[in-house]
């Protein structure tokens, strides 16, 4: 009997020694930040105004070397509401199809191969928040895991709207201006004027083709004042591009033309 319960004992204690050493295959990065790692247990701050519309990109990798399949859970742990019909509306779009706010687990599953990710799979992931008419806190935790493994292949991660305890800047008032691009049409090489009234170390310019494509991408820092931001082009083809800068959830987007 005695020796029974010890087995017993040492096999639970074998068990849970591999749950604690079990890793996620999850690698998530923040798009619409620099592709950014987003950690689990991170708090994400976003600031919304009255009837804004706030969109968050983000993109899942499989790490592991096998083929994985994953689903998306919303919390909604705290959700503005202002009146009966006037309220913030959170939502989602994962494995290809978007969410109302009351849908709470993605119907769709998001399966990739190893080292693959959500976006090459032509599903881009994005976490939308719609404003009530008066701005107010909401906290919104998102999941991401693998369907056979939910308890430890999984990320966890919580964004904070309007958050009052948190020291939070609005960028929408930091970037002042940001120009046309010029030249316009632009062949090798264009720029943008962005006067920021702060240094500000985490911008990010992206430029996308007529079809929705990413096709450039960097990291800007920007300092206070008058700033330069040069546009290398050498390997884009003639046509009709947009391109954005953002800092924090403010995003401009300015369209020209390039002609070879």
């Amino acid at each position: 009997m005695h020796m029974k319960k010890l087995i017993l004992l040492l096999s639970t204690f074998i068990l849970n020694m591999g749950g604690l050493f079990a890793q996620s295959s999850l690698l998530v990065t923040n798009s619409s930040n620099g592709n950014s790692v987003i950690t689990n247990g991170m708090v994400i701050y976003r600031n919304v105004n009255g009837l804004g519309m706030d969109q968050l990109d983000i993109n899942i990798k499989n790490t592991s070397s096998s083929t994985k399949t994953y689903k998306m859970r919303m919390y909604q742990d705290v959700r503005h509401i202002v009146a009966p019909g006037d309220s913030s509306n959170p939502y989602f779009c994962f494995g290809g199809q978007c969410y109302d706010p009351y849908t709470f687990t993605s119907a769709k599953t998001e399966t990739i191969t190893a080292n693959g990710d959500a976006t090459a799979n032509g599903h881009p992931i994005s976490i939308h928040y719609d404003e009530a008419s008066v701005a107010g806190s909401s906290s919104i935790r998102y999941r991401i895991f693998e369907t056979t493994n939910v308890s430890s292949d999984v990320i966890e991660f919580t964004i904070k709207y309007n958050d009052l305890a948190a020291s939070v800047k609005s960028y929408s008032s930091l970037i002042s201006f940001v120009s046309e691009v010029y030249p316009n049409p632009a062949n090798n090489k264009a720029f943008l004027t962005v006067n920021s009234a702060v240094d500000a170390n985490n911008a990010v310019v992206t430029i996308t083709n007529a079809l929705g494509v990413n096709v450039y991408n960097k990291n800007i820092e920007l300092s206070s004042g008058k700033n330069t931001v040069s546009l290398e082009m050498e390997t884009l083809s003639s046509g009709i591009y947009f391109v954005s800068v953002g800092v924090g959830n403010f995003k401009t987007v300015k369209k020209f033309t390039i002609n070879k």
